[in-house]
């Protein structure tokens, strides 16, 4: 990676999910402790957070494909510190309401279906070799940057939730003015090279995913991932820290930075090492071993060891999002790499939309702890069965140099 656009390409990054994760502890927060809402209208909150992303980031990757990347980071920059600014004035006044958390997340929604494709295509294009290494690099700065905003996110009974939002849009547009020297970098839009209609484009990435003994699977355990495990920690994650251990925001920001935190160590360790030789089976792996965590997570009596439970899972689950990412990045064609990476957000980001409604509503009836321990069933279920089927026909594990 170039070491000046790196560095512009890393802040940037940084400068968008720092108040992600400000957004990550402040948002169900006011929705159970403000506002006191169940779980099922928690749920649905989240799905609304994640919902326009099913619908439009196909859509952001036609536009990541035909426009310049740099441009269209930098606007969503300057749009994404709107909805924060509005809702603290909602809450200034007194007037928050739960109508008011769901048009705010819907428009978040909205700019990350646009931002997330032409942030992973302009990676691509700055990486260079050792792909796999700038892949995790980003991720590990990603979740330490969340990491951060998750520090801020628990101060909200203490500073109010109006100081933290009006953090959030600053950070976004200090953001903008780091990416938008990258208009100069990489190569232009293919505006010429492709001129396939728009309804075509649409399908262009579904078509490359659906052919290619790679990243078929990747992406449908991709989406089993952010279904399940996405869904659980939106949501059951939360749940557990209120009902379970009768805490506020202070306790949902510890479990998010555990989380966090075990993605940091992980991180650090897979960039320190070679790059893995099969990364399926290590993406498998880490699937299953992230189950038996929610699963002592369910367990656990105290605190405490709540918290080490889901450290011990953020540092799972940063095998199968590093290898999945990378073997995507690597496998898809230059021309459509920004719509097939379109697709891989689409399944990363949109599962968990629809694993929050449900989790929430599991949740509601038989508790955070039993909805714990099914969610870790059915992902270990779903990969011993795949890892039979391919076994009883006889199939190796698709490799990259295979894809």
């Amino acid at each position: 990676m170039n070491h000046k656009s790196g560095y512009f390409y890393l802040a940037g990054v940084l400068s968008f999910v720092a108040p992600t994760g400000i957004q990550t502890v402040l948002f169900p927060w006011l929705l159970v402790v403000v506002l006191h809402e169940s779980p099922e209208r928690l749920g649905l909150a989240q799905m609304s957070l994640q919902a326009p992303i099913m619908l439009l980031i196909i859509a952001g990757g036609i536009l990541a494909d035909r426009v310049n990347r740099a441009h269209i980071i930098a606007a969503c920059h300057l749009l994404a510190a709107i909805p924060p600014l509005m809702l603290s004035i909602a809450i200034a006044r007194g007037e928050l309401t739960y109508a008011h958390l769901i048009f705010y997340a819907l428009a978040i929604g909205v700019v990350t279906a646009f931002v997330q494709p032409a942030r992973d295509g302009m990676l691509s294009e700055l990486g260079g070799d050792g792909l796999q290494r700038a892949v995790t690099l980003v991720m590990g700065l990603s979740f330490g940057g969340q990491m951060i905003g998750f520090i801020a996110g628990g101060t909200a009974e203490t500073s109010g939730p109006e100081l933290l939002l009006y953090l959030q849009a600053l950070i976004m547009v200090i953001g903008a003015a780091f990416v938008y020297p990258l208009a100069s970098q990489g190569r232009p839009a293919q505006t010429k090279s492709d001129s396939t209609s728009v309804p075509s484009s649409i399908w262009v990435g579904f078509d490359l995913v659906k052919g290619s003994p790679l990243m078929r699977p990747v992406i449908l355990f991709v989406f089993l991932m952010s279904f399940m495990y996405g869904g659980a920690y939106a949501v059951l994650v939360p749940l557990m820290a209120r009902d379970a251990f009768a805490g506020g925001a202070a306790e949902m920001a510890q479990c998010f930075i555990a989380f966090v935190f075990g993605t940091t160590v992980m991180t650090a360790v897979l960039v320190s090492r070679k790059e893995i030789e099969h990364p399926m089976n290590a993406m498998l792996h880490g699937l299953m071993v992230g189950g038996i965590c929610l699963i002592a997570g369910s367990l656990a009596t105290e605190f405490i060891w709540f918290l080490v439970t889901v450290f011990i899972w953020g540092m799972c689950g940063t095998i199968p999002m590093s290898m999945s990412r990378s073997m995507i990045q690597s496998a898809a064609p230059e021309q459509y790499r920004a719509r097939v990476l379109a697709v891989y957000s689409l399944a990363n980001l949109g599962g968990m939309p629809l694993g929050a409604a449900c989790w929430g509503l599991f949740a509601n009836g038989w508790g955070p702890r039993i909805a714990l321990w099914v969610v870790a069933g059915s992902m270990a279920s779903i990969v011993l069965a795949y890892r039979w089927h391919r076994a009883k026909r006889g199939l190796p594990h698709p490799n990259p140099s295979g894809g």
